[in-house]
């Protein structure tokens, strides 16, 4: 696998769980994403005019490892496989200091043209780069919990009011959430939504009476893999609403999915299935839920539910 990027974990990018938050790992590996162009003949695929960019449309990312501040991180990659018009690749985030795996990512990329907006097939130069940049995939990139077939097809507003799925967020792609191209960048297809869940009352009810009550928050929820699908990256000043809904739990964890739909046409822009747990924030450590806890949480859970 080729060295991609290398970096460290920023006090300001981790949050009150004390740990580089969700949304700074694709930050990072949106980074090496730029790397892996370089190494594909593509040096000026995120410029502002490029010819033609790489564009994520599926990504999967598994969290290994907490990364705290001052954490040296590094991530390597390569190429799983690659048809005409796009390829997926397969980013190890690296923990240096401890020489663990602090996270690893899967993610779909297309070939696109941001001037005539479509795909379209690979240069001769480019093909030519794909054979030293192939590996067998990593063992770590392998799901346990999540979805990874079809996305759905109905993930809209329409079928968010059918199935009652809670409101968790609104607001817009800000001016500086995007990048050369004035696409929203990837780490707030993560971080809108990890803004918004705390809204989820349901979801997770200690956190949110500890919080009403104002007691110390000793347990929170942790997200421990999650599948992004991006249906389109919207621009600055394009608004979005989250709907979210459980789709299954157990006394380890609780699968989440939350749409996220333009407001203006009712289409889903993405969305993301997140397996989550319990996180002793004293411990460091997974907290079982009890069972009345997982009965009653069970009670909000919608069948067939899907990103």
């Amino acid at each position: 696998m080729e060295l991609l990027w290398r970096g460290v974990a920023n006090a300001w990018e981790c949050d009150e769980l004390g740990h580089l938050n969700v949304r700074f790992y694709l930050a990072k590996a949106a980074e090496a994403v730029g790397g892996l162009a370089h190494l594909l003949a593509m040096p000026d695929a995120f410029t502002a005019r490029p010819y033609a960019t790489l564009i994520a449309r599926d990504i999967t990312i598994r969290f290994l490892a907490e990364a705290r501040p001052g954490a040296p991180l590094a991530i390597r990659g390569g190429i799983l496989n690659h048809d005409e018009k796009g390829l997926t690749a397969a980013l190890i985030m690296d923990h240096c200091a401890l020489g663990v795996p602090a996270a690893a990512i899967t993610v779909r990329l297309e070939h696109y043209s941001p001037a005539f907006q479509r795909t379209f097939p690979w240069s001769s130069r480019t093909r030519e780069a794909f054979d030293a940049l192939m590996i067998a995939r990593p063992a770590a990139c392998d799901t346990r919990s999540l979805e990874t077939g079809p996305p759905a097809r109905d993930a809209g507003l329409t079928r968010a009011d059918a199935l009652g799925l809670k409101l968790v967020g609104r607001g817009l792609v800000n001016a500086d959430e995007v990048d050369a191209l004035g696409h929203m960048r990837a780490e707030f297809a993560f971080g809108k939504i990890s803004d918004g869940v705390i809204h989820f009352q349901e979801a997770f009810p200690d956190h949110w009476t500890a919080l009403r009550d104002q007691r110390e928050i000793t347990v929170s929820g942790a997200v421990l893999e999650a599948r992004i699908v991006m249906r389109r990256w919207p621009r600055a000043g394009e608004g979005y609403v989250i709907r979210s809904g459980v789709k299954a739990v157990n006394d380890k964890v609780r699968t989440l999915v939350h749409w996220v739909i333009d407001p203006a046409t009712g289409a889903n822009l993405w969305s993301m299935e997140a397996v989550a747990c319990l996180m002793d924030l004293n411990a460091r450590k997974m907290k079982r839920a009890s069972k009345d806890e997982v009965a009653a949480l069970a009670r909000h859970a919608v069948d067939g539910l899907s990103a």
